[in-house]
């Protein structure tokens, strides 16, 4: 009982988006490391996707869907969707090179999304502040 209130499926994903920011921090960091090593591919995380394709999977079957009345509204989870065993997955992008080296990384493009990542950093530490001020708020019936 306890395990349910304590890792609900909400702070299972936002511990996930979590690490997976983390992970896409190094990175990038590492990318701009090698920003003038020839040869060098630089590197993605793919995350936001596959948890897409993962929530869109358990909805594609057609059992357990809510009537919707708008196409921007949500469907809820209403099945199970194992995202235990969910990880991020690093991808080397080896199609484009910008400079005769062979090198494809962009400083200005690795720097942007350094900024994006911190800020979905922070909005998913945010949301996981928010969660547990939630159950505070529950247990002791006050702010």
């Amino acid at each position: 009982m306890l395990d349910k209130i304590f890792n609900s499926k909400t702070q299972l994903v936002l511990n996930k988006a979590m690490d997976s920011a983390s992970i896409r921090n190094d990175v990038i960091a590492n990318n701009i490391a090698n920003v003038d090593t020839p040869g060098f591919k630089r590197s993605e995380v793919v995350f936001e996707e596959k948890l897409q394709r993962l929530l869109d999977s358990q909805f594609s079957s057609g059992v357990n869907k809510l009537r919707i009345t708008n196409n921007r509204h949500m469907q809820i989870g209403t099945g199970s969707v194992d995202l235990n065993s969910f990880q991020s997955e690093i991808i080397k992008l080896e199609d484009l090179s910008y400079r005769n080296d062979e090198n494809n990384v962009d400083i200005d493009v690795e720097n942007a999304n350094l900024t994006k990542n911190k800020i979905f950093y922070d909005a998913m530490a945010q949301s996981m502040s928010n969660e547990i001020r939630l159950l505070r708020l529950a247990i002791n019936g006050r702010g």
